[in-house]
């Protein structure tokens, strides 16, 4: 049995995520390779049992690495089980969880899958006041500020809404389905 974890990023959060993926599932007894969307070009997906994509999602859009390896390969992931995950501040907040799982993951599987993943994964986003990404990061950075003092947090530290039981539970999820084959 063997698993392709591959993830696009911009900041950070997805390969944390991609990593602790790929590490449950190693743990589990699967071999698993891990690639950045962003450096790929051309990738035999023949091996693999298992592929997950993932994303972090930035203005309401997956990176372009990990949209291109799902367009490139989509003939060939019809005959994998394959998992999607993402990563957005937008699934930080319980009132949006059910349009971030439409619209970044079952939107992007009816469009680049042939068939329906066998799982997803939603999970929340890494604030890092300190970090320096740009105007854009900025301007959102005030309104995160602002929702973090309005539920008495500390602006000045970061916050991680990642949950990390809830991602080794899908890693985990994720080895027994492959390993039943």
């Amino acid at each position: 049995m063997k698993a392709l974890v591959v993830y696009g990023t911009r900041y950070g959060t997805a390969t944390g995520i991609a990593e602790e993926i790929s590490q449950v599932l190693i743990d589990e007894g699967i071999e698993t390779d891990l690639k950045d969307a962003g450096k790929l070009k051309k990738y035999d997906i023949s091996p693999y049992d298992l592929v997950v994509v993932g994303s972090g999602i930035k203005m309401g859009k997956w990176t372009k690495g990990s949209l291109k390896f799902l367009k490139d390969n989509k003939n060939g992931l019809k005959d994998k089980k394959v998992a999607l995950f993402v990563t957005c501040g937008a699934a930080n907040d319980l009132n949006t969880i059910a349009e971030c799982q439409e619209k970044y993951l079952d939107d992007v599987a009816e469009k680049y899958l042939i068939n329906k993943p066998v799982a997803t994964g939603l999970y929340g986003s890494y604030y890092d006041p300190n970090a320096k990404h740009g105007l854009l990061y900025k301007l959102t950075s005030k309104w995160i500020k602002e929702e973090l003092k309005k539920q008495g947090k500390d602006i000045n530290k970061p916050h991680d809404y990642r949950n990390w039981d809830e991602i080794r539970e899908f890693a985990r999820g994720l080895a027994e389905m492959v390993k039943k084959e």
